[in-house]
């Protein structure tokens, strides 16, 4: 399960590396290409602090992290909730970082956007011809990455799956779940 949610959050953090002007009507894409380049800088050093940089910068892990709780979100104490935040980022970190040298991406281009002017769905094409697929909302700021999509599986679904797991093989211990986090 680990080298699968590895694959899918490297693949697609990686993926808004080098962009093609290809779709310019596309007002996000300059944010993709933005977090592409600090994505694929991570994996050129393969630091676990780089990606985890990144992923605060340019995704909502607060909403990703709650999310990754599902039907759990109620074990979480408020007092916690920023400790199990930034335990979510730092897992993913270490999660890309370990397995950096397995993925290489070399182009990606935007084939559509399409959404409103709040929420925007970006669908992208690498290089290699793997699809991506991008949910961003729009901010005062600029946009954030809600979800992504590789090979047709969701990351915030993910990242739930793999947590609902831990989880239940502990009897719905939180604790049981920091302790993963933190691995």
């Amino acid at each position: 399960m680990i080298k699968h949610l590895s694959a899918l959050l490297f693949s697609a953090l990686l993926a808004m590396g080098a962009t093609s002007a290809s779709h310019a009507a596309c007002e996000a894409e300059g944010f993709v290409t933005d977090a592409g380049k600090a994505f694929m800088g991570a994996a050129r050093s393969r630091s676990a602090a780089a990606f985890s940089g990144a992923a605060s910068r340019y995704a909502d892990l607060n909403a990703i992290a709650l999310f990754a709780l599902g039907a759990n979100r109620s074990s979480l104490p408020k007092s916690r909730q920023a400790e199990y935040v930034a335990l979510t980022r730092a897992f993913i970190g270490k999660v890309l970082a370990k397995n950096a040298g397995r993925f290489r991406a070399s182009g990606i281009s935007v084939v559509s956007c399409s959404g409103s002017a709040k929420a925007l769905t970006v669908n992208t094409r690498l290089s290699g011809g793997q699809k991506l697929v991008f949910k961003l909302y729009k901010t005062r700021g600029g946009y954030r990455v809600r979800d992504v999509s590789v090979s047709s599986v969701w990351l915030a679904q993910q990242l739930r799956t793999t947590f609902a797991s831990v989880l239940r093989k502990n009897g719905g211990d939180i604790d049981a779940l920091f302790n993963y986090l933190r691995g």
